[in-house]
């Protein structure tokens, strides 16, 4: 693990305007050095997937079923690749590396076989988990009234230590009728979790479950990296257009998706390869906390799949924050107070404020089936208020991080949204009826 020579203690802010291929030409050209050291990162043997394998399924499956199905973000991708002197397949596998973490040396040898239910069988091994605490905050909750969608995202602490990460903002083409967004991400990636203009704000979550399988160029259903789908979800114009996404999108892999609007409503989404899991908050709470596992009981209830997370923070992390900021839950939760609250060290340095481990998994590394590989950090603190449009956000574990707060703003990403379009027309263009 290389951390920088001269930190910052910030990531570095990229902001990329214009159609799909200049907004990602824009952002190889100004993160190139990042999205070179993330490919030559992921590349290395042992990370991800063997190299042939990974190569033939970008090749085979990602590259035709993108283009296919969401061609606007494979042009965005040939910028990305094109603006940093890398190739296509490199930085669609840096769009796939959380579905590549899925396969292991030992499914690249062996064949996928077919369970009893027609669907793909999950292979006895696991690869790396990665781990986050996400939650929604409505405004009955909050001391501002605003809606909050906040999260620590936990990864491999090289993305922290290596300065691997970016702000991405993007403002589309007007001709496009996209909102602009404002994203935390791996340099050379669509978005990890972010916010859109119109409001709409997304975190994640890691899951793992049986279901999820090692695609094949022959399957019937076509597949796409399920990081695609958060930026999809933040293109929509409404919530229900981003959950119309959220049923259609083609995956082979497991992950939670919190999804929260400025209108005051959010919800998770636990979705494997063949179904869709809607967790709702108490109605009495007026807050929801997602971790690294399947909650919904209809999952929990199946026979045929079953959550394969290893253990480990996930099943603390989630009660561990409410027991935090349940005091302040009726109108008394501020962003200062979501600080404090993901700085908790219970069972550091693995705790919800997450540090590296300098001798990771040293007695349980040894366990059969066991995924951990890689020391793991929060690489990044982040609360999207979905009311004020604003992120506040900071590189590292948010006990010792420096936060900046942003506004996102672009009258770009309105130009396109009126009536002609069929989109959503801006919050100030439109005359919404009162509630009964």
């Amino acid at each position: 693990m290389t951390a920088a020579k001269n930190p910052s203690p910030y990531y570095q802010h990229v902001i990329a305007s214009g159609l799909p291929y200049e907004r990602g030409l824009a952002h190889g050209q100004q993160a190139g050095q990042k999205v070179r050291d993330n490919v030559a990162y992921y590349k290395t043997p042992g990370k991800l997937a063997k190299l042939e394998t990974m190569e033939k399924i970008i090749e085979d499956i990602y590259i035709p079923n993108i283009k296919a199905h969401y061609s606007a973000g494979l042009e965005e991708m040939r910028g990305i690749a094109d603006g940093a002197h890398v190739s296509l397949q490199d930085v669609v596998l840096l769009n796939a590396r959380y579905d590549l973490a899925r396969l292991n040396q030992e499914e690249a040898s062996n064949p996928v076989v077919k369970s009893t239910n027609g669907h793909h069988a999950r292979l006895e091994t696991d690869d790396m988990t990665n781990e986050c605490t996400s939650a929604i905050f409505f405004p009955e909750a909050t001391a501002s009234g605003d809606v909050l969608n906040a999260q620590n995202w936990d990864m491999s602490a090289r993305l922290w230590l290596s300065d691997a990460i970016i702000y991405l903002e993007i403002h589309p083409d007007p001709s496009e009728a996209k909102p602009s967004l404002f994203l935390v991400t791996e340099a050379g990636q669509l978005g990890r979790s972010g916010i859109s203009l119109l409001g709409l704000g997304v975190t994640a979550n890691s899951l793992m479950s049986a279901e999820d399988y090692c695609p094949s160029a022959a399957d019937p259903i076509p597949v796409l990296p399920i990081s695609l789908l958060r930026r999809m979800v933040l293109e929509s114009a409404h919530l229900a257009e981003a959950t119309t996404a959220i049923y259609n999108f083609p995956r082979h892999v497991s992950n939670n998706l919190t999804v929260a609007t400025a209108d005051g409503f959010g919800m998770c989404f636990e979705i494997t390869p063949t179904r869709e899991y809607k967790v709702y908050s108490s109605l009495d709470d007026h807050y929801l906390i997602h971790s690294n596992h399947f909650t919904d009981p209809a999952f929990l209830a199946r026979s045929d799949t079953k959550c394969r997370y290893p253990g480990g923070s996930s099943w603390f992390r989630r009660q561990r924050l409410e027991q935090n900021i349940r005091p302040y839950k009726n109108g008394l939760v501020t962003v200062e107070q979501l600080q404090r609250a993901f700085s908790d060290h219970l069972s550091f340095p693995e705790s919800l404020c997450c540090h590296p481990d300098r001798s990771p998994d040293a007695v349980i590394g040894h366990l059969p089936g066991y995924p951990f590989r890689t020391s793991s950090a929060t690489v990044a603190s982040v609360t999207y208020n979905l009311t004020q449009r604003s992120i506040t956000v900071c590189k590292g574990p948010p006990c010792q991080g420096s936060f900046q707060t942003f506004h996102l703003s672009g009258p770009l990403s309105f130009q396109g949204l009126g009536t002609k379009s069929g989109k959503l027309a801006a919050a100030q263009d439109i005359n919404r009826p009162e509630t009964p």
